[in-house]
């Protein structure tokens, strides 16, 4: 199964959210989830955010050799799974990127397995102190958790 997280500039949120999904599907033995990440402005190149950086080193994450790229329609397409961080992320793509796939807020994980229709967008930290990063990470590794949970469910027949 391939996951795809989604932010703005993929310099802060969608890397963090994909290296903690990736260390947490190698602790939970999920060896074939393949996780990437990418931003709807098309920055290419750029590192995490320093401050994405030391938030993520502070609970065993190493993010340093992220390099930032622009959502792209195969990325999307050849995903299973697309996560973004805001309900504009969502129309971005499908203004961009017809056709199917499953799209979800990565909020929609916030309060458990099961996604809910209610989810609240995770906040951008860019250019805030590293406790707002703090903050958000935080809040992705709630979701993530939880995503974990729902990726790990046996499928409906």
């Amino acid at each position: 199964m391939k996951i795809l997280f989604i932010c703005s500039g993929n310099i802060c949120r969608s890397p963090m959210a994909a290296e903690l999904l990736r260390a947490r599907a190698r602790g939970a033995g999920m060896e074939d989830l393949v996780v990437d990440s990418a931003g709807t402005l098309g920055i290419e190149g750029e590192p995490a955010s320093r401050e994405t950086i030391a938030a993520a080193r502070e609970i065993g994450l190493d993010v340093t050799s992220h390099r930032s790229k622009g959502v792209t329609e195969a990325g999307v397409r050849g995903a299973d799974l697309v996560l973004v961080m805001e309900r504009q992320h969502l129309d971005d793509l499908a203004r961009r990127f017809r056709g199917p796939g499953r799209r979800l807020l990565l909020g929609a994980f916030e309060h458990g397995p099961e996604p809910r229709d209610d989810a609240r967008d995770v906040d951008d930290p860019h250019g805030d102190p590293i406790g707002v990063h703090r903050v958000c990470l935080g809040t992705i590794e709630g979701c993530v958790d939880n995503l974990l949970r729902f990726l790990e469910r046996p499928p409906a027949p």
